[in-house]
């Protein structure tokens, strides 16, 4: 729920939809994305360069608090299935977001590849933290 007019990060819900199946994480801590350019510049001899910009894709990451097997299950059919030769697909990754006049804004990442870059930190008296990357196609808006 928005405060004081701005909106905070549990304004968000963002649903992780692959090849295999939609992964349902409930304990999803943190989500950070951010637009590529490719950047160009034109130098005339007679005049100011001229800038260009050139959308290249996104990237991202998550953070998930381990409850239970659901993203080590994944990444263990994913490289099995890789392994084996099997031609894995891409998938989205739906934003949800409550703004702050009550409506609702969604986004969705297309083509997305995700890797587990950290399968997490074992340790007494602390929980699981496993560390998700992301690389996208583009964002669009859906709503």
């Amino acid at each position: 729920m928005p405060q004081n007019g701005l909106t905070v990060g549990s304004d968000a819900r963002f649903d992780i939809v692959t090849a295999a199946g939609t992964l349902t994480l409930p304990t999803l801590e943190s989500f950070d994305a951010k637009k590529m350019t490719h950047k160009s510049k034109v130098r005339p001899l007679n005049s100011l360069p001229i800038n260009l910009q050139f959308p290249d894709g996104w990237d991202g990451s998550f953070v998930v608090a381990r409850a239970d097997s659901t993203l080590d299950d994944f990444f263990a059919a994913q490289e099995a299935a890789q392994l084996a030769g099997a031609n894995l697909g891409s998938g989205s990754i739906h934003q949800t977001i409550t703004e702050v006049n009550g409506s609702t804004s969604q986004y969705m990442f297309t083509d997305v590849q995700i890797s587990l870059d950290d399968a997490g930190s074992w340790a007494s008296l602390s929980e699981v933290k496993q560390h998700v990357s992301f690389t996208a196609t583009s964002r669009i808006k859906v709503l």
